[in-house]
């Protein structure tokens, strides 16, 4: 199934953010006397901040927000990992395709401080970010945006993600889908989106890209 093209969501895929982004999210709820509900705001984890901000802190939501900011800023780099595998994997896909590219519902300066703490920017030719698009995943623009970079249609390319959010964006642009489990959701739940192939090891993603 190899394609020309490679997108891929970020955080849950291929960065390990999802303990930094709950650490961040349980302190500001702490600190504004939010109710935690379980993590029940990890569930927005692929959509943008001010939405997940509107959605659990209501009328404070710029006040969480620039809270959220604010505290993930002081400890992003401690907490910000990349999965096992990740750069490997990238490595072996990098000189097989003609192009490889991250679509993310996160703000340019945070997804390019994670690209860079983790040493992913090498293997990335292009990114697409929240200030890239008017309608965020699961909309079709961010996915078509990184196509539109590269100058390529939906038959040559292929998105890779960890959630609801990513699958649904991938399929409603037209391109080939995958959904990862090491991420935010479940086997079971990449299921229900209906992607055309869920993978549990960066070895099945390979063996697939490679058809």
């Amino acid at each position: 199934m190899l394609k020309d093209y490679v997108l891929f969501d970020l955080d849950g895929t291929l960065l390990d953010s999802l303990p930094l982004i709950e650490a961040t999210f349980y302190h500001v709820f702490n600190q504004m006397s939010i109710p935690w509900e379980d993590g029940a705001v990890m569930k927005t984890v692929g959509l943008p901040l001010r939405d997940a901000c509107r959605q659990f802190g209501r009328e404070r939501w710029q006040e969480l927000f620039d809270s959220y900011i604010n505290h993930q800023l002081t400890i992003h780099d401690h907490y910000i990992k990349i999965f096992p595998g990740a750069l490997e994997a990238l490595a072996e896909i990098r000189p097989l395709v003609r192009g490889m590219g991250v679509v993310t519902s996160k703000r340019r300066m945070m997804a390019e401080r994670g690209i860079a703490v983790a040493g992913l920017g090498h293997y990335l030719d292009q990114l697409v970010t929240l200030e890239d698009v008017e309608k965020p995943k699961p909309h079709a623009e961010p996915v078509l945006r990184g196509l539109d970079k590269f100058g390529a249609n939906p038959e040559q390319s292929v998105f890779i993600g960890d959630s609801y959010y990513d699958i649904e964006s991938g399929i409603n642009a037209g391109v080939t889908t995958i959904g990862v489990c090491w991420g935010m959701a479940s086997r079971g739940e990449l299921q229900a989106c209906s992607p055309d192939f869920i993978v549990d090891t960066w070895s099945e993603l390979l063996a697939i890209l490679k058809g």
